[in-house]
């Protein structure tokens, strides 16, 4: 995760490597940090792998508080970007984070892409919402459940499993807007494409 995080940041403008912290995360916090040595280890690690260099101060278009090398993004490290966008079944138990960050980033992609990234993580969360209401319902009618279980617990497990399912209506909700959003522009794209068309080829041709 936090290698996409690193590297859609410099896919965006040169940076110094404490912005990079700062900027990483805004995005991913308060709940999680990233902590001064994990970026430490992970720069220089893209650097060994000559995913990212050093670069001319002057291209940072940040000024400077401090002393920091200023980091780009490489051709290669273009490609990886590339890859770990469009890759969906890597790092399972952080598919959600992941693609949190990837939805910053979707206008690096062409719109089909975008589509068959947003449509996979609709499909991802409606498969956790079907099973989530699914093990509700079994909860709800398990009559050991009911015999068994004391009420506080019980009330307690549903107010969870309440939570989740309101969780994740809220993202499907989020990821539906932003597919309406890329269909909408893949239609004005076709449109444009239509307008431009000779007209010959559309059948229109005067006579």
């Amino acid at each position: 995760m936090y290698e996409l995080l690193v590297l859609s940041l410099l896919m965006r403008w040169p940076l110094h490597a404490y912005l990079i912290a700062k900027m990483a995360n805004e995005i991913i916090g308060p709940e999680e940090q990233l902590n001064r040595g994990t970026l430490s280890t992970l720069l220089a690690r893209l650097e060994q792998e000559g995913l990212i260099a050093p670069t001319d101060p002057a291209s940072a278009p940040f000024p400077a508080d401090r002393p920091s090398r200023i980091l780009a993004i490489t051709p290669k490290g273009r490609e990886r970007f590339f890859a770990l966008m469009l890759d969906t079944t890597s790092h399972p138990g952080s598919y959600s984070r992941l693609f949190h960050i990837k939805a910053l980033h979707l206008d690096f992609l062409p719109p089909e892409s975008q589509l068959f990234l947003v449509e996979h993580y609709l499909a991802h969360y409606q498969k956790l919402l079907y099973g989530k209401q699914a093990e509700k319902q079994a909860f709800t009618r398990n009559r050991l459940n009911q015999e068994h279980t004391a009420d506080a617990l019980r009330e307690a497990a549903l107010d969870y499993m309440r939570l989740k399912i309101e969780h994740w209506q809220l993202e499907l909700a989020w990821g539906q807007a932003l597919r309406e959003r890329i269909i909408a522009r893949l239609r004005n794209l076709d449109a444009s494409k239509s307008d431009e068309m000779p007209t010959h080829v559309t059948g229109q041709e005067e006579r």
